[in-house]
């Protein structure tokens, strides 16, 4: 099979896992809906400026969803969670700028103090070093 077979057949799995599992009465906290000015990147991936619905579930807590409907884009990413003191009341997601490149690094649902951190590209990580060797 191609790798782009493979890759859309593992996506749909996961699609429908997500799908089909139950929705709690929290689960509101970890969906949002967010307008991106931008290109950024998640993963080595460049996504285009638009509209995306980024969502977390609680039954798979590691695992984020970014999507774009208008584009056909359903990108899952793997998440680290950072809990903090402060509990917020707006949805945000946190961008790292180098070199006019955009990173998704963090993203913060309402009602919670945690942070959500996703890892470093090999893009993203070689543009931080440039980046700091160039303020020294």
């Amino acid at each position: 099979m191609k790798k782009q077979t493979i890759y859309g057949i593992a996506l749909s799995f996961l699609f429908l896992l997500f799908g089909g599992l139950k929705v709690s009465a929290q689960s509101t906290e970890y969906l949002m809906t967010v307008q991106v000015p931008f290109d950024f990147q998640v993963n080595g991936k460049v996504l285009p400026a638009g509209q995306y619905t980024v969502k977390r579930n609680q039954q798979m807590p590691t695992l984020l969803l970014i999507q774009s409907s208008e584009r056909g884009i359903y990108l899952f990413t793997q998440i680290t969670s950072l809990d903090g003191t402060e509990k917020r009341s707006k949805s945000s997601l946190v961008f790292k700028e180098y070199d006019q490149q955009h990173f998704l690094s963090e993203v913060r649902f309402p009602g919670t103090g945690s942070r959500f951190v996703l890892s470093e590209s090999k893009a993203e990580r070689k543009l931080a070093q440039a980046a700091g060797a160039g303020a020294q």
